[in-house]
């Protein structure tokens, strides 16, 4: 295939667009949670990765690929997409290959900019998973499966031949043979690859194989018909064997991929799509991505089917209408729709539908569109041709524009923000604290974003009783009533099956060692459809803290006291203060008397309050540690206890411990220092004042207790 100066300059400028518009914003929004496994299990060695994704639901290259270029180029949510963002763009020149050689430079020219525009392919390319590789994967295999059937067709292909029959010249022949090997071997090289990074592949080498029946039938019925037999042994051979030699390659993962296919190790969470669901989020996502409402979008939807429809109009390609037998328009639509229907027709055995999975089987719906703008605008008239290219450019150009903004910043169509659910909590937990995520879908979250110094974890329903006052207790929820055959049973497995009655002994004993309880929200609906956990926080405990984050799925953090009983007195351990702040809170006292704590690390004071009095809206604490010359050199502000419960709903006499912390950076100089506190209104910023005396200072900071710090 040659490519002129002028087609090599636009199809360059159209990668280097792309490649910039992948860019933006690349690594800014929080990973989600299917992102997160993939960061999680890239970081693990290549032996725990594969073994870890042995009991999951996907195969194991694309967490191979990730692992050493993580290594290499780091864990950022920058880096970890960027393989993506490869990929992304890699599919964008593939496609012009593509194109160009099946059609014509123009139609691949159009096809590489409709991919580089798209919000579909724009979405996969800025997410930490496997769908841009997989969809280049399968654009190659069924690339080289055109170049294979054809070569085996022919016998004489136009690189070695120009036309002219090999057999008239060995060394055509040898070429020919030399050019069968090569994309054979490619070919069955990246269809193999593409089963070991996604078991959608195989709806695409479904496809393949039909066209090839539907290819040997129709030659078959030539040769009865004039008393021939066309398909040759070394034909038939050529296409049994490269099915045999993938078969082979994959036979190492195949009994894994089999089970996970007939028995998934995790809980269901897909339901049935309708039929005309399934297409119309299918389009309109390959049309205009996923972050337009389809039904809103309809009239563009029609108008652009319109355009495809030209693609029928007529079709005298050789490429297809010779070597395959059948019209590119048809073979076009087939790699798309047939895996489409292949996974609608298996859903009611097993859901399989979600439009993620459309993805590996877009560029050729890309091409498609391509092809009919191309014979829609292929008129006599000059002027109309153009004005109609200018338009239906300009209609698609605004509609990606509009869907890529609403990607990056409508929150309709944000991922759930788990980065900042788990940072968080782990601002708001205090030593001593338990930590619950839901089973398997907030640990790998937890995982990646939490540099929490960790005392113990482990599944909650094999806690034991133990204090963790220099680390979080973290325990795995389990699911409740799932099937005993989730997660195959394995102690390594993201998911495990549960009873109600195991899981509230289990949130017994917690509840039993540790004053507070944090839980990190994500799909608990799932692994907890009767809300067991949901009920058990509600009644026993009391809840101090709800946050909810921006995404789909709307994950939450909620903190819990474990004791519904009011606390009416100071712990003998505390030193008391008794500071009437405002004629409305007491500082009743703190603890410890005084500590001390290193550069670099985190200060933990327990403070002690009692309402005299409402107040009007929740306080704000401020804390801050001072130089003698009264300097701050760290400070910190909350609200005390937790959102939920705010001093506006404290109870007239009750005593409130409420845990605070201090991050003490390393910049600090060793030396001796002061803990200062206030509780101030947030909407003036005025302080709440106090008495006079040798601790409350004029601006109504008290100042608490001495703190040193070393390094």
């Amino acid at each position: 295939m040659r490519v002129n100066s002028s087609s090599r300059f636009w199809s360059v400028l159209v990668l280097l667009a792309a490649f910039a518009l992948r860019l933006y914003r690349l690594g800014a929004a929080s990973l989600w949670y299917d992102e997160t496994v993939s960061a999680v299990l890239a970081q693990q060695d290549l032996l725990a990765l594969t073994r870890h994704t042995a009991g999951d639901i996907h195969p194991p290259l694309y967490y191979y690929l990730l692992h050493f270029w993580g290594n290499l180029a780091g864990w950022s949510e920058f880096s970890i997409a960027f393989l993506s963002l490869f990929f992304g763009v890699v599919l964008i020149a593939l496609t012009y290959r593509v194109a160009h050689e099946w059609f014509s430079p123009r139609v691949a020219f159009v096809a590489a900019l409709l991919v580089a525009i798209s919000p579909y392919n724009l979405w996969y390319s800025q997410e930490a998973r496997m769908y841009t590789l997989s969809a280049a994967l399968g654009l190659a295999s069924v690339y080289l499966f055109v170049r294979v059937l054809a070569q085996t067709r022919d016998r004489r292909p136009f690189a070695c031949a120009q036309g002219k029959p090999a057999t008239t010249d060995p060394s055509l022949a040898t070429c020919h043979s030399s050019l069968v090997t090569r994309d054979f071997i490619a070919y069955v090289a990246v269809s193999t690859f593409g089963m070991y990074t996604l078991y959608y592949f195989a709806f695409l080498i479904v496809f393949e194989n039909l066209v090839t029946l539907i290819w040997l039938l129709r030659n078959t019925q030539f040769a009865i018909r004039n008393s021939e037999f066309r398909i040759s042994n070394y034909e038939f051979r050529i296409w049994i064997f490269s099915q045999f030699a993938i078969l082979v390659l994959y036979i190492p993962w195949l009994s894994i991929a089999f089970r996970q296919a007939t028995d998934p190790p995790v809980p269901p969470w897909r339901s049935f799509t309708p039929l005309l669901n399934v297409l119309l989020e299918s389009f309109s996502a390959l049309a205009l991505g996923q972050s337009v409402d389809p039904i809103a979008a309809l009239p563009i939807l029609i108008i652009i089917a319109g355009v495809i429809v030209f693609a029928f109009r007529k079709d005298n390609h050789p490429l297809f209408t010779v070597h395959l037998a059948v019209s590119a328009p048809i073979f076009l639509l087939g790699y798309t729709l047939v895996p489409l229907l292949i996974i609608y027709a298996l859903s009611p055995w097993k859901p399989l539908y979600h439009v993620r999975y459309v993805f590996t089987y877009s560029p050729a719906f890309y091409i498609l569109l391509a092809l009919g703008i191309q014979r829609t605008t292929n008129c006599e008239w000059r002027i109309a041709k153009r004005v109609g290219l200018f338009t239906l450019f300009c209609l698609l150009f605004t509609v990606s524009t509009y869907s890529a903004y609403n990607f990056w910043f409508d929150l309709r169509y944000a991922k759930d923000d788990l980065r900042g659910a788990v940072h968080y909590l782990a601002e708001h937990w205090r030593p001593g604290d338990a930590v619950l995520i839901n089973a398997g879908y907030t640990y790998t979250a937890f995982s990646y974003y939490s540099d929490l110094p960790i005392a113990g974890r482990g599944r909650l329903t094999e806690y034991t009783t133990r204090r963790a006052d220099d680390g979080a207790v973290v325990l795995q929820t389990g699911s409740i009533g799932g099937g005993a055959n989730l997660g195959w049973g394995s102690p390594e497995s993201d998911f495990y099956a549960t009873t109600a009655d195991k899981t509230s002994a289990a949130l017994d004993r917690v509840f039993a060692a540790h004053s507070r309880v944090w839980m990190l929200r994500l799909y608990d609906t799932v692994v907890d459809p009767d809300g067991i956990v949901r009920d058990y926080l509600a009644t026993r405990g009391r809840i101090i803290d709800d946050e909810g984050f921006a995404g789909e799925s709307y994950a939450r953090v909620q903190g819990y006291l474990t004791t519904r009983a009011a606390l009416t007195a100071l712990p003998a351990t505390a030193t008391r203060r008794e500071i009437l702040l405002g004629n409305r809170i007491t500082l009743l006292g703190f603890e410890p008397a005084s500590t001390t704590v290193r550069a670099g690390a985190p200060l933990d004071i327990t403070l002690y309050w009692q309402a005299q009095q409402p107040t009007n809206i929740d306080q704000h604490l401020y804390f801050g540690l001072f130089a003698p010359d009264d300097t701050v050199v760290a400070s910190s502000d909350e609200i005390p206890i937790g959102n939920v419960l705010g001093t506006s709903r404290w109870v007239p006499g009750e005593i409130y411990r409420d845990p605070i912390r201090l991050i003490v950076s390393t910049r600090v100089a060793p030396g001796d220092y002061i803990l200062r506190v206030a509780l101030y209104n947030p909407r003036t910023n005025e302080a709440l004042t106090a008495p006079p005396s040798e601790f409350v200072l004029e601006n109504g900071q008290i100042k608490l207790t001495n703190v040193r710090v070393e390094k």
